[in-house]
């Protein structure tokens, strides 16, 4: 689309999100080819379970899939993370079975140590809820942690304290 400003949306939950997301990969990915959304990043919770559709989605439509999870830890902390290649990617794979055997059932328990022991080839990028102390501890271990690899997400969410909190 000449005129546009290229646009990936980096934060994409769908069904398999039980409870968070509702549309399908292929409902995502046909809305996003309809707005002229170049990627799309499906990070469902603690799962790859979109990933399959997704792939389906992004051929079908042309655009393009960017691969990720979102982690929601034990101690409260949330991260996206994106495999930068196949090793990494089975690395995730791994660190979700770890977590899933942990916790029974439709659950997952990952400490932060689990992220950093299976991190190599993740980009990190950090989802706070405030931008306080806690968030401030909290991107400094994801910097350790990740070096160049860490980044903090700023989202708009349409609230009335938006520009305070950006």
């Amino acid at each position: 689309m000449t005129g546009f400003a290229r646009y990936a949306e980096l934060q994409v939950t769908s069904h398999f999100s039980f409870l968070r997301g509702a549309s399908s990969c292929e409902e995502l990915f046909a809305q996003a080819a309809l707005l002229g959304i170049e990627a799309l990043a499906v990070v469902d919770r603690n799962s790859l379970a979109g990933i399959v559709r997704a792939h389906e989605a992004a051929k079908t439509t042309g655009v393009r899939l960017i691969v990720g999870c979102r982690l929601d830890l034990a101690d409260g902390m949330s991260i996206l993370v994106y495999p930068t290649d196949r090793p990494a990617y089975s690395r995730l794979c791994r660190l979700l079975s770890l977590g899933k055997g942990r916790a029974g059932k439709a659950k997952c328990h990952l400490e932060w140590d689990d992220v950093v022991a299976y991190g190599e080839g993740l980009i990190a990028v950090l989802v706070p809820d405030e931008a306080d102390d806690l968030c401030a501890v909290r991107l400094r271990r994801l910097r350790e942690a990740f070096v160049d690899r860490a980044y903090l997400a700023l989202t708009l969410r349409r609230r009335p304290n938006d520009q305070l909190r950006l």
